[in-house]
């Protein structure tokens, strides 16, 4: 009986990994928090004071706003994904310094990226790193970045995906800020795999 039931798994074992699918064409809202004071703080005065006064997650710190995202797969592993993102912010250019900075102004932004899945989306969990390259415009600066992270996807029935993402914004410009990012959204099929 024992052989029985291990041939019976190893079979569907090889099943299983023989159908893998790959993510269809995906369409979806994310909800976005950026966090311009941990990232400064980060540079200036070391990881080890951030995390010691416990200020790094407080929502307040962050401000949040929203993105459209379009998802598709390229192949078992790799995804990509495409994103315009709106946001309110208070932002310091550190190579304008005569840009006045009086409240928040709309931000916007668009970034196209790479997700390198450690699993495919026939499983219901696949942890991702994501790199891609990214442009931002606030108050009539433009700006480009480089978005570098890594998420979560969770598969509900090759469906829908809900993804919870955390990215660095590396400033490739001088009109860019370096930021900690964070997304989580839902994606649904809109086109066949």
């Amino acid at each position: 009986m024992k052989r029985i039931l291990l041939i019976m798994f190893s079979l569907m074992l090889v099943v299983v990994t023989q159908a893998q699918t790959v993510k269809g064409k995906n369409f979806g809202v994310q909800f976005t928090l950026h966090d311009y004071k941990t990232a400064d703080e980060l540079k200036n005065i070391g990881s080890s004071a951030v995390f010691t006064n416990q200020q790094w997650k407080k929502l307040s710190r962050m401000r949040p706003g929203v993105a459209v995202t379009y998802s598709e797969g390229l192949n078992d592993h790799f995804d990509f994904t495409g994103r315009l993102g709106f946001s309110f912010l208070e932002y310091t250019l550190s190579s304008q310094p005569y840009a006045a900075n009086n409240g928040s102004k709309p931000y916007f932004e668009a970034d196209a990226n790479i997700n390198m899945k450690m699993t495919t989306d026939d499983n219901w969990v696949s942890p991702y790193l994501s790199l891609g390259v990214g442009a931002a415009n606030w108050n009539g600066y433009y700006s480009s970045y480089i978005p570098a992270g890594a998420g979560l996807q969770i598969n509900f029935f090759n469906q829908t995906y809900f993804v919870a993402q955390a990215q660095y914004r590396i400033p490739v410009t001088s009109n860019a800020t370096g930021n900690l990012f964070y997304s989580f959204g839902i994606l649904g099929n809109i086109g066949k795999k």
